[in-house]
């Protein structure tokens, strides 16, 4: 049997099934708590990623993670961890650090992350020491293990430390 059926019959089979899954795809795709762009979560640590240059961080140098926030109670809240405990970081060497943070830092409420460098002298006779940062790559970690990157850089190098000027460099957050 032959049945002929006109194009309004497909157009509205057509446009149900379309606006079904149009109405599906909204659904998925709706940010919900579980997003790290939700301003409200919960950040637990962060992990820093550097890339060291053609210039070394010498052994007894030390490079600190400094991240700074707004407590829920509005104080402004600074906290530092020391990333390499005067350890050498080869040229060319790429390292991973997790930094903890306090409890209720808020992702919204983040401010501002730094590395900053104390140059380090093994030796008496050793003059000062340089760093070249190649790349960082700092992401937050939230409470449900999902991650956001917050900060990325890289360059040839991005930054060069000195021991006695550049020894700071921020990014606001």
């Amino acid at each position: 049997m032959n049945t002929t059926r006109t194009p309004n019959t497909y157009s509205r089979r057509f446009v149900a099934a379309l606006s079904a899954t149009l109405a599906l795809a909204m659904l998925v795709m709706t940010p919900g708590q579980a997003h790290a762009v939700d301003g409200d979560r919960l950040v637990t640590h962060l992990r820093i990623r550097i890339i060291t240059g053609s210039d070394d961080l010498r052994q007894a140098s030390n490079a600190f993670a400094e991240f700074s926030y707004t407590a829920l109670d509005g104080r402004y809240v600074s906290v530092s961890q020391n990333m390499n405990y005067g350890a050498n970081w080869p040229n060319g060497s790429t390292r991973t650090v997790e930094m903890e943070l306090p409890a209720n830092v808020l992702y919204k409420n983040m401010n501002e992350f730094a590395i900053r460098f104390q140059s380090g002298q093994s030796n008496p006779f050793e003059t000062g020491d340089n760093w070249n940062l190649n790349d960082i790559r700092v992401s937050v970690v939230l409470d449900d293990g999902t991650e956001t990157v917050v900060v990325q850089d890289s360059g040839n190098p991005y930054h060069r430390f000195k021991s006695d000027v550049n020894t700071r460099r921020a990014w606001a957050l």
